[in-house]
């Protein structure tokens, strides 16, 4: 068997092969390198809302969870306190509500897993465990066996000795130009 032709069906292969992840890997890559626009992984939710003022420097439970009713969102209270400058912390699922008993300002800050993001993120991150790891590195290794068996599909002035070399050599001086000139 000739082995452009073996190449060629493995070169086939393995790169219908790593479509699936190949694209889990693109759109959070897209998703991570756009960080300082939006945040990835979580989406905020924030209320203020205004209540009758108290002075007081202690509050039950059932009191709090009566508090929590006032906001459009509806947060699963899991337990309070009070600071020393008379504010109330309120930790409820997935974030807190800060408490000001004498102004009568009462804000909420939820933080909620972005669907669909937050976990091809944690994969893209290698955040899952040792096996996804495992995984990540046998995808890099086929994904550079499809770059480096590619190079050798084309003959020609199409291939690796014609215009095929100075589109390689673009790809590897692009990232070293950055690496020399903005990350030094």
């Amino acid at each position: 068997m000739n082995i452009r032709k073996t190449l060629r069906s493995l070169h086939r292969d393995i790169g219908y092969f790593v479509v699936g992840i190949t694209f889990v890997y693109t759109v959070s890559g897209i998703a991570l390198n756009h960080r300082s626009d939006w945040n990835p992984h979580y989406t905020l939710i924030s209320e203020e809302v205004n209540i009758p003022s108290v002075i007081k420097t202690e509050f039950a439970k059932n009191e709090i969870v009566e508090l929590l009713e006032n906001f459009d969102y509806q947060a699963n209270y899991r337990k309070h306190f009070v600071t020393k400058s008379g504010e109330v912390k309120i930790f409820v699922e997935e974030g807190t509500v800060m408490y000001r008993p004498e102004k009568g300002i009462a804000s909420l800050e939820i933080l909620k897993r972005r669907p669909f993001f937050f976990q091809i993120n944690k994969i893209h991150l290698a955040q899952t465990g040792r096996l996804w790891i495992w995984i990540s590195d046998i995808m890099a290794f086929f994904l550079l066996f499809v770059a480096i068996s590619g190079l050798f599909l084309l003959k020609g002035k199409y291939g690796i000795k014609g215009r095929g070399l100075w589109l390689t050599a673009l790809g590897v001086v692009i990232p070293l130009a950055v690496i020399l000139f903005y990350l030094n």
